[in-house]
């Protein structure tokens, strides 16, 4: 089968490492598989031999969003896909529209959230959901129990072509020494270090991590995003006398990823919503006790299928924080148990489970 993934931006984030993980897992399969962006965001996708650019950079305002749609259903119509699969809210509703004009029937999106009710993106929603109530799309894809609720009182029409698949969240495929990892980041030795992945962004949150150093002083943090706060951080940090113990190190790619997270001594992960938190899976998959916000999905997402939770869940803010990665530092039988529950994840979350749900849509 002939597939086309549709992303909105192409960039190292959670919702493109699940396309990456599904056209691996469909390839491997013997499905023909590209994923096209309707624009670049930084330079993650440059060098990926199966993905394309509907533009090379972002669409402003409505010419812009006209001219990205136009774009991608040309690019569909020349590549005239037997499926498309769609990710987020642009790209459902544009890859959609794109993938229809372009004479595509089977079409499965993705629901990675709950819906919004203000501003453009309740706008966007109710969209979608007039989208998924019409049958625009064949299948809807919902990636939590969580997630699935959050539709409950949608129309039975929208819900009945609604299915669950768990992301998938690959496992380390090696060990790597922790001194190393440290060197190859720029990461000081020989201190207690907790990490951190994501966009820097006001939702994940990172600065109540920072604010939490103000009240660990033997604790070091080091950050792996890009994203718009990143000078805010910094600023932060240095007016709490803190700079020195907070460690950006840029945009790491997914294939650095684990690599990254074997720097660390504990995962830190602040973000006040979430719709799966792949980040926060990865590292408990990768064995790093974690310290996670207090939230529903993650406490579901977060819990071995023998009821275990793989993570201590905190309030979101510094004092929060700053409670559950102390707890850490101080207790090392936390960190075992954690850790230990963390890696039997593996299994729930495999990749070849996801692909295989994936497969049976577009082939029913």
């Amino acid at each position: 089968m002939k597939i086309v993934q549709v992303q909105t931006q192409a960039e190292a984030a959670g919702a493109q490492r699940i396309s990456d993980m599904v056209g691996d897992g469909l390839r491997a399969r013997g499905h023909q598989v590209r994923t096209v962006f309707m624009y670049r965001k930084t330079d993650a996708y440059d060098r990926d031999a199966n993905a394309d650019f509907v533009l090379k950079e972002r669409p402003r305002g409505l010419p812009g969003q006209i001219r990205a749609t136009i774009g991608l259903a040309q690019y569909l119509r020349v590549a005239r896909p037997d499926a498309v699969i769609t990710y987020q809210h642009y790209g459902n509703i544009f890859g959609t529209i794109g993938a229809r004009l372009a004479g595509v029937r089977h079409i499965v999106a993705n629901q990675s959230g709950a819906p919004h009710s203000k501003g453009v993106m309740g706008l966007l929603s109710q969209i979608d959901k007039l989208m998924g109530t019409v049958g625009l799309y064949q299948a809807n894809v919902v990636n939590s129990g969580w997630t699935e609720a959050q539709f409950d009182r949608y129309p039975r029409s929208y819900r009945r072509r609604m299915h669950r698949i768990d992301h998938g969240v690959p496992a380390p495929g090696e060990e790597f020494d922790k001194a190393a990892a440290r060197a190859a980041f720029g990461l000081p030795q020989n201190v207690w270090l907790a990490v951190s992945s994501g966009r820097l962004t006001r939702m994940k949150n990172q600065i109540a991590l920072v604010g939490a150093l103000d009240r660990l002083p033997d604790v070091h943090v080091a950050l792996a995003g890009a994203g718009p706060k990143r000078e805010a951080l910094v600023a932060f940090a240095e007016s709490r006398g803190v700079a020195d113990r907070l460690h950006l190190v840029g945009e790491v790619p997914p294939a650095r990823i684990f690599e990254f997270l074997a720097a660390g001594d504990a995962y830190a992960f602040a973000s006040m919503t979430e719709t799966f938190g792949l980040a926060c899976v990865e590292a408990a998959i990768s064995g790093l006790p974690v310290v996670a916000s207090n939230l529903d999905v993650l406490r579901e997402v977060l819990t071995a299928e023998d009821g275990s939770p793989a993570a201590l869940f905190v309030e979101a803010d510094a004092a929060g924080m700053a409670r559950g990665l102390g707890d850490l530092f101080a207790q090392p039988e936390f960190n075992a148990r954690f850790s230990a529950a963390g890696r039997r994840l593996r299994d729930k979350y495999s990749p070849a489970r996801m692909c295989a749900g994936y497969e049976a849509l577009l082939l029913a």
